[in-house]
């Protein structure tokens, strides 16, 4: 698996987890983790721009 598909994986499995109910802070970092990786050019920016919607879109995030 290339890294880009190994990160999304990861992250689309943690979103769905339900110990991170209401995990704003941990949400918050994981976006700011993707963000680096994208900037630093780890993960392409269509599987950012997909994963940050996943995270703002997911019940677990509260900050929407």
């Amino acid at each position: 698996m290339c890294p880009e598909s190994a990160i999304v994986a990861r992250v689309e499995t943690f979103i769905r987890h339900p110990a991170f109910d209401g995990s704003d802070e941990v949400m918050g970092e994981v976006l700011a983790d993707l963000e680096d990786k994208a900037e630093s050019g780890q993960i392409g920016r269509e599987a950012f721009v997909r994963l940050r919607g996943l995270i703002l879109e997911s019940p677990h995030f509260r900050m929407n």
